[in-house]
């Protein structure tokens, strides 16, 4: 069975680089970005909704200014069992968007 991930911020330095990762291990990969252009090699989300409504992973490659209220967005939409994953170098008002999150989705902090 795949496994599946999506990326937000997939066309930043650090989502491309992410995207790579991930097709290199199998998953299947899709990708959000609204300020650059999504990697050829994954599939392109059309919103920030669609992006993660169906997958297993969520992967934040956000500006940490923007990422606590991503989180709000996303976590009431996010599919049963799923992990919303933050590699932010800030924490602090991610931690606390973090910890608001339903609890059908597991936070994890990188």
């Amino acid at each position: 069975m795949t496994k599946t991930i999506a990326i937000i911020g997939a066309g930043g330095q650090m989502g491309k680089w992410l995207s790579d990762h991930f097709v290199k291990k199998g998953f299947e990969v899709t990708g959000f970005d609204i300020e650059n252009s999504i990697p050829t090699n994954i599939k392109k989300a059309e919103s920030l909704i669609s992006a993660i409504l169906n997958v297993e992973y969520v992967l934040l490659s956000t500006p940490t200014k923007k990422t606590p209220e991503i989180i709000r967005l996303i976590a009431k939409e996010m599919k049963r069992d799923s992990f919303l994953i933050d590699i932010t170098s800030q924490k602090s008002k991610t931690a606390v968007a973090l910890g608001k999150i339903p609890a059908k989705v597991t936070p994890v902090c990188i």
